[in-house]
């Protein structure tokens, strides 16, 4: 019986961990960014009444970790609020929290100005400062995931 002897495992466990580690930063940076172009642009486009703008100095960007609450980060997929949906790690220290960024504000009509009323049209901001950046976000984050890591 022939016997063969693996070696090199635990270096290679060592850069696969170091691996996800790079690769997990360059996403989360990359996330920040866009979030922080999302918020520049809902900004720019929220609507300011002639008594000042609150509504445009409250738009901010929060994410996991954020010691700021204005746009409250939540996980959306606890199990006990919706169990036909996987535990994926959301609101754990080392799970998906961690790359979720919001952007939003704590100003009670901005949910008014967004999508209108019955006595007042919608001038939407937040949507279409998201949409604006999604694709670009999208594109991103596919050229972090094919550049290649070197690890010597």
């Amino acid at each position: 019986m022939a016997e063969r002897i693996v070696s090199g495992i635990p270096e290679a466990i060592a850069n696969l961990k170091k691996y996800q580690l790079i690769k997990t930063q360059a996403v989360k940076d990359r996330l920040k960014k866009q979030a922080f172009k999302v918020e520049l642009a809902a900004k720019e486009m929220a609507p300011v009444s002639p008594h000042g703008g609150r509504l445009r100095a409250s738009i901010t960007t929060n994410w996991a970790g954020s010691i700021f609450n204005r746009a409250s980060v939540k996980n959306p997929c606890k199990k006990s609020e919706n169990p036909t949906m996987p535990d994926d790690g959301i609101g754990k220290p080392d799970g998906l929290s961690e790359l979720l960024y919001v952007v939003g504000t704590n100003v009670f009509y901005a949910l008014y100005q967004e999508h209108g009323t019955s006595k007042m049209p919608a001038r939407p901001f937040l949507y279409p400062a998201y949409f604006m950046y999604e694709g670009g976000t999208i594109l991103a984050l596919a050229k972090i995931m094919k550049e290649d890591v070197k690890l010597v």
